[in-house]
């Protein structure tokens, strides 16, 4: 045979002009690919430690607080009821813990933020965001957890609100509630106001007046702990007044976490706590 005849019985290859040239047909939804390199990803993981896992927006007070409260978190699953989420800090420890949490925000872009951080996190699945009034706005329980870290003493109607948490609580539910103390719960930048604009409409709550106010709606206080006394005030003032100005607020963040390991230690001091955390649990 000769080589002509074998180039002429011999089949074109496809090229760039042929209509036979393979196509390139991409994967279906769903399809596990290959994942190529995203030059976002470093900024994403050292934003999700930053900001979610250090929480570095956080003052070193208010970390305090969460230590505190992370033991009476339960692990799920559960339903979960988180009123005033700061941006979902919180609501991740919620979340983390394999609960199906429900947030309550008056606050648009705190409620867009915790509803980012979960999303980051992939659990967007469990999560169920409200914006309006605790006292207007409509969510469905009942639920086994309601967290309410420093909302309380912001609400002109506050045994209406505890009304309502009662109401979505389950027989043997547990509410974590922090507020301030009556005494010394106002700290240095808080503002007493006569409107809900955001400020303290009252400084804060007596034990025995909240646990009056949880027994009238079937609730009963489990435990209380008074934290944040002299000590940790005097950290917070520092704190606050560094990252007040935007030349030291750099500072301020770095102060804030480099202090929060001491906090146990400055809380040793009992002396005029500013803050407490009451556990109760609604009568079967």
């Amino acid at each position: 045979m000769s080589h002509s005849a074998d180039l002429q019985r011999a089949k074109p290859m496809p090229n760039a002009h042929s209509p036979g040239r393979p196509r390139i047909v991409p994967p279906p939804p769903g399809a596990l690919t290959a994942a190529l390199p995203d030059s976002r990803a470093p900024y994403a993981a050292v934003r999700r430690l930053l900001t979610d896992r250090w929480a570095v927006q956080i003052d070193a007070y208010a970390w305090r607080r969460y230590a505190l409260m992370q033991r009476f978190l339960p692990r799920g699953p559960i339903n979960a009821l988180n009123i005033g989420t700061g941006g979902g800090v919180e609501t991740l420890r919620l979340l983390r813990r394999g609960n199906r949490v429900t947030t309550i925000d008056i606050d648009h872009a705190a409620a867009r933020r915790t509803r980012a951080r979960a999303e980051r996190w992939g659990w967007a699945d469990r999560h169920e965001g409200k914006v309006g009034h605790v006292l207007q706005v409509e969510v469905d329980g009942p639920f086994q957890l309601v967290l309410m870290a420093e909302v309380l003493e912001h609400i002109a109607d506050d045994f209406g609100a505890l009304r309502r948490i009662a109401g979505w609580l389950a027989p043997g539910g547990r509410l974590v509630l922090s507020t301030p103390t009556a005494s010394d719960g106002m700290l240095p930048g808080d503002t007493l106001s006569i409107r809900e604009d955001g400020g303290h409409l009252r400084t804060g709550y007596d034990g025995p007046e909240l646990d009056a106010m949880l027994a009238r709606l079937g609730m009963v206080t489990l435990r209380r702990i008074y934290h944040c006394a002299v000590a940790c005030c005097w950290q917070h003032r520092i704190e606050r007044r560094l990252r007040a100005s935007a030349a030291t607020r750099p500072l301020g963040y770095a102060f804030g976490v480099a202090c929060r390991p001491l906090m146990p230690l400055l809380d040793a001091v009992r002396y005029r706590p500013s803050d407490q955390i009451t556990i109760a649990a609604k009568l079967p």
